[in-house]
């Protein structure tokens, strides 16, 4: 939070994790469905309309390095040098939507 050279914004794998992780919660009965499906819904639909292409490229998703800014800056339109991993965390967010049954 204090490296000057933090480029900050947008951020697709990130996101999709926590998505996942707080859908898995609530599909598992360990968080509170009411509490967690709110935030859950809004990480969702944002990697939906600002990351996902209509040909299902994803957008915003960091390159490979040591560091964080080693992948900057990112952007709608970058072709990462890792994009599976970013489709992998995508993809586990997109299963355990589909098991909340909205």
């Amino acid at each position: 939070m204090h490296d000057k050279k933090h480029f900050g914004g947008k951020e697709l794998s990130g996101t999709a994790l926590f998505v996942y992780g707080m859908a898995y919660g609530v599909n598992n009965g360990f968080l509170d469905r009411d509490e967690y499906l709110p935030v859950i819904l809004k990480g969702w639909n944002a990697m939906v309309k600002e990351g996902l292409h209509d040909n299902g490229f994803l957008g915003y998703l960091q390159s490979t390095g040591k560091e964080p800014k080693d992948g900057q800056p990112l952007s709608y339109d970058k072709i990462p040098d890792f994009e599976d991993y970013g489709l992998g965390c995508f993809l586990l967010a997109g299963s355990e939507m589909y098991k909340l049954k909205l």
